[in-house]
């Protein structure tokens, strides 16, 4: 262990699997005392005893659903009492529904919005408190590349995300607004924006390498593959170590290059030849520096 996060504690909420499992592991590994939770107990279990046997220290409250006020509120009353405090509030958990905007029920609507967005408000402002007391801290939520202000967040530009993309976005303003409330007191707020990353909850949506589907996320990257969530816990435990005090109300996407690039991918072959015969008396083009030297 090289100890990174030594002596911290961490609240890390969505632990059953994915990527919460990956940062309960991780930061364990690196030191940090972890209180974690989620709403299926099997899952959370399993990422306890996980956790556990790899030598790492780990409390979890399962089944535990974050969208019950009391229940937040219960969660960080656990942290501080068996480890006296809160260091680290790591917002991962979330839940959604999919559907298109003239389409989808008001409950679905709900459901995304309490399980994407209000959850967060709930779990920061009940760790909040115990930040404070410590004199300072991090909080970080993992939102994602559907919450810029970029197309509908989904592939082809398809409306079935948007209440997602909608809680998202909301969710970075939520992270903005706290990063200035809580700035005078040592607490960092940062943002950690995923796109396609591959876990077990989402890998039927995103298909196999080689299949239709799997080459119709791929193609809006640059980078020609999914994401780990191994990539995305790495950004996290960078923003909750000491390696960065000086940053908070930052927004890092972890994307392969989707917000760069405009969900457009690499460059398409075809459009520049169809494009090049029409723009070339404009078209500046430098051959003396082709062969590498």
């Amino acid at each position: 262990m090289s100890g990174r996060l030594d002596g911290k504690v961490v609240v890390i909420t969505g632990t059953g699997d994915g990527q919460g499992r990956t940062a309960a592991l991780r930061f364990a590994e690196e030191g940090a005392r972890v209180v974690g939770c989620d709403i299926n107990e099997e899952t959370a279990a399993e990422t306890l005893r996980l956790v556990r046997e790899a030598g790492g220290e780990m409390e979890c409250l399962f089944p535990l659903d974050l969208t019950d006020e009391s229940e937040a509120h219960r969660l960080m009353g656990h942290a501080a009492e068996v480890f006296g405090g809160i260091d680290v509030l790591y917002n991962n958990a979330m839940a959604m529904r999919l559907g298109r905007p003239a389409e989808m029920t008001l409950e679905d609507w709900n459901f995304t919005l309490t399980n994407t967005l209000t959850l967060h408000f709930l779990a920061s402002k009940h760790a909040i408190p115990h930040l404070k007391a410590r004199g300072g801290g991090s909080i970080i939520f993992i939102s994602s590349t559907a919450g810029w202000n970029a197309g509908t967040g989904f592939s082809g530009n398809m409306g079935i995300l948007f209440s997602y993309s909608v809680a998202k976005a909301g969710l970075n303003r939520f992270a903005n607004i706290l990063a200035v409330e809580l700035g005078p007191h040592d607490i960092r707020v940062n943002v950690v924006s995923p796109a396609w990353i591959d876990v077990p909850s989402t890998s039927n949506v995103y298909g196999k390498p080689g299949s239709a589907i799997h080459d119709e996320v791929v193609k809006g990257l640059t980078v020609k593959r999914l994401g780990k969530p191994e990539e995305v816990v790495e950004t996290a435990l960078f923003l909750a170590s000491g390696d960065v005090p000086y940053m908070t109300g930052a927004n890092i996407s972890v994307d392969g290059g989707s917000i760069a690039s405009g969900y457009g991918g690499s460059p398409d072959p075809h459009t520049e030849e169809v494009f090049e015969p029409v723009v070339g008396e404009w078209l500046s083009r430098d051959t003396r520096w082709d062969e590498p030297r």
